[in-house]
């Protein structure tokens, strides 16, 4: 709730600053009081409170109650464990999965959300779509493709340098090409990247930031991985995350008729 607080900060009045203050000092506090005790507390009006909570994004005080709920239910994310050398088995798969957990929460503490929404939104404004990756990096980018299906048009994943070179040289202005480049020096992703960007499209790269494809991106989600990592790794669930974030921000922008057509879309996926 507070890194909640520290991101609207600066967005907010005087007097929904107090209400932030208050929050912050003892979310703890905040299941029990109601909106009136929270104003009383703060020195502000009852119509501040329920102002500070749209603020957040909440659906009024009883959001803020049930998101304060839901942040102690949670509580931390556990430590990172590294898998060493004759570890039990079971221990080994445990020390993944919290691993994987750590890792994604920091990954969300680095994600800007104003810049997951400009993806998004250039991914629903583009004629075409092209998702490129390879090798490990191929099974994200149709991930991302079939979560795309039915919100984006002229949605396709590739794997071959070759043609995600002429495709590059096809897109325009209208395009969006979205790089998953695990260590961000692939040089056929890089020459795909930047034909791109010449052409005009925006280039969306998955990547280790400052890195060469990074460079040629206009866009860029932070993904870190390792170049000889072996089974474990929590980092490989990184490109995976991001491409289910990028749908979820996609779909939350799209027009109504596009859930019509991703019903239609799950139907006939069960029916197949």
């Amino acid at each position: 709730m507070r890194e909640r607080i520290a991101e609207v900060l600066d967005r907010l009045t005087p007097a929904e600053r107090r209400v932030a203050e208050f929050v912050a000092a003892d979310p703890g506090a905040v299941p029990e009081a109601t909106v009136a005790s929270v104003a009383r507390a703060a020195g502000v009006s009852e119509p501040t409170v329920i102002r500070f909570c749209r603020a957040l994004g909440l659906d009024g005080f009883s959001g803020l109650r049930l998101a304060v709920v839901r942040d102690q239910a949670a509580g931390p994310a556990p430590a990172p464990r590294r898998i060493e050398p004759g570890m039990p088995a079971g221990e080994a798969g445990i020390a993944a999965l919290e691993s994987g957990l750590a890792t994604l929460s920091a990954a969300r503490q680095a994600l800007d959300r104003d810049l997951l929404a400009r993806a998004a939104l250039a991914l629903l404004l583009a004629t075409r779509v092209e998702i490129w990756g390879s090798g490990a990096a191929f099974a994200p980018a149709c991930h991302l493709e079939a979560a795309l299906a039915g919100l984006c048009r002229g949605v396709v994943a590739r794997s071959d340098a070759a043609r995600q070179r002429e495709a590059a040289i096809g897109l325009e202005a209208e395009g969006v090409a979205v790089c998953f480049s695990p260590m961000g020096t692939e040089r056929d992703l890089l020459v795909a990247a930047r034909l791109a960007a010449a052409g005009g499209a925006s280039v969306i790269a998955i990547t280790r930031p400052a890195s060469p494809v990074a460079m040629a991106a206009s866009l860029i989600l932070p993904c870190v991985l390792h170049s000889e990592a072996g089974p474990g790794d929590p980092a490989a669930l990184l490109p995976f995350a991001l491409a289910e974030a990028m749908a979820a921000a996609a779909a939350a922008l799209a027009p109504p008729a596009a859930a019509a057509r991703l019903r239609r879309i799950a139907e006939a996926r069960t029916e197949g």
